[in-house]
Order: structure tokens, then C-alpha cells, then sequence
């Protein structure tokens, strides 16, 4: 193990560096093809890349590689307030390597990248694949589609631009995604109304208290040939989908009428 004078000089240089590199167009991209700024490139990916790369591959199935998790760096460095925290961080690459790898799974959709049991998608003995299989965008497609099933009448343009906001959202908490999603003009302005929005929402995100284990989007991400009338929970969400949506329209042809 690294002594506490090793790790005391890695952590001066961390602070040091991200204390003095420019921070405004176009000096911050010319400082990393510098020495230093190169230097500093390999240290990331040597550093937290190489840790960070491996364990999004083992957990979520996707291959990144340290300069992958470098080129992050790159884009997340420029954020000031990123640049501050780390400068006031009692273990600056700690920090550095949290944000990196939760920005790197956010991009993956990690929240939806979860192991899902036999017992809880399957009533029959269909194996669960170990690793997701689908990609986000992919996933998105095969949830706008089983929902379009469920809902004929909803305009499939308008649902999949909804499934794929929520799919790019997911990793945030879903408290306050529910809460902005009504309000948002990216939604409202499609003549999307509160319920349809938060129906589509418990569709793409899943419901309490087992959002993971409901999630239209969970399912297709962990095996693309996913039936959802293979599972009671992905039935049942399907089911409440389209009331939802079928009670919304009931009351927005009353509004109209009256």
C-alpha cells in the first residue's frame, strides 16, 4: 500500500494541476496537448481510467478503456465548480473518480443496467442474460413499440420522443424527474398533459417500490427478445399503462365537450 507521504504528493499534484490549467476556450483544449496537459492525460487514465473502465465492464457489460475514462476527464474538467470541489476535496482523486464514473454510467444508462432474477421477469424457465444485451437507444425503441401495442390510439411519434426523454434521464431521482417532466416544455409542448406524461414515466422508469424490477426499459436493456406477457409485473405494467392513458383522453374529450 501506497505510504501516506505517496499519496499526500499525488493528491498536491491533482490540486495543483487542475488549480493552474486554463479554464476558458481555446487555452483550456491547447493546455492537454502541452507536456503537462499530456502528462496530466496519462496520469487519469493510468490513475482512476484503468480502475473505473473495469468496473463499469464487469458490472454493466460495456467496454470502455481508460482513455475513455481520460477523454471524460477532458470534458468534465472544464466545468468550474467540478475544478473547485476537487481543489477542496479532502481526497481529491476520490472525488475526481466518483464524478468520472458517474457521469460514464449515466451516459450507459446504468440505471436501467440493473441484475434482473429469474423470479422476477420470468413465470417460466427462460434464462436471464448475465449482461445487458441491448444498448440504451435500442432499449428505448423496444419500449415505445410494447407501449404503442398497449395503446393503439397514442401517437407513436409523440410516445417514442417520451420514452426516449425519460430514457436519457433515468439515472436522475426520479422524485424530482417526475416533478420537472410535467412541467417540461420538451414534453408539454408535444400536447403531452401530466397524466399521460407520469403514465409513460412509470412505463420507461417502472413504479415504486421496484422501479428496476418494473421498468419496460430494465427488461429490454438485459435481453432484447424480452416477452413482456412473459411477466406478471411487466403485464401489469402494460395493463395500467393504458388506462392511464385511456382515462387522460376520456377526460381531456369531457374538457372539450363541456
Amino acid at each position: 500500500m501506497p505510504d501516506n507521504a505517496s499519496v499526500a504528493n499525488v493528491n498536491t499534484y491533482l490540486v495543483r494541476t487542475v488549480s493552474t490549467m486554463p479554464s476558458t476556450d481555446p487555452d483550456y483544449g491547447q493546455w492537454w496537448g502541452t507536456e503537462a496537459g499530456q502528462s496530466f492525460y496519462r496520469e487519469i487514465a493510468e490513475r482512476v481510467g484503468r480502475p473505473i473502465a473495469y468496473n463499469i465492464n464487469r458490472q454493466y457489460g460495456v467496454s470502455y478503456e481508460a482513455a475513455d475514462v481520460a477523454n471524460t476527464a477532458f470534458t468534465m474538467l472544464h466545468q468550474e465548480f467540478i475544478s473547485a470541489y476537487i481543489q477542496r476535496s479532502e481526497d481529491p482523486w476520490a472525488y475526481l473518480s466518483t464524478v468520472l464514473k458517474r457521469e460514464m454510467i449515466s451516459e450507459i444508462g446504468g440505471y436501467f443496467r440493473t441484475e434482473l432474477t429469474e423470479a422476477a421477469l420470468y413465470e417460466g424457465s427462460t434464462a436471464v442474460p448475465v449482461r445487458p444485451a441491448a444498448t440504451v437507444a435500442e432499449a428505448a425503441e423496444l419500449t415505445a413499440a410494447a407501449l404503442a401495442q398497449a395503446a393503439p390510439a397514442f401517437p407513436l411519434p409523440i410516445l417514442q420522443e417520451a420514452v426516449f426523454y425519460f430514457a436519457e434521464r433515468g439515472h436522475q431521482r426520479l422524485s424530482h424527474l417526475y416533478t420537472e417532466a410535467t412541467n417540461d416544455p420538451e414534453l408539454t409542448s408535444m400536447g403531452l398533459v401530466r397524466e399521460e406524461i407520469l403514465a409513460i414515466a412509470n412505463a420507461v422508469l417502472g413504479s415504486r417500490p421496484d422501479n428496476e424490477l418494473n421498468s419496460l426499459m430494465a427488461a429490454y436493456l438485459m435481453d432484447p427478445a424480452f416477452d413482456p406477457k412473459s411477466s406478471i409485473r411487466h403485464r401489469r405494467a402494460l395493463k395500467k399503462f393504458a388506462t392511464r392513458i385511456a382515462k387522460s383522453h376520456h377526460q381531456e374529450m369531457r374538457q372539450l365537450v363541456g
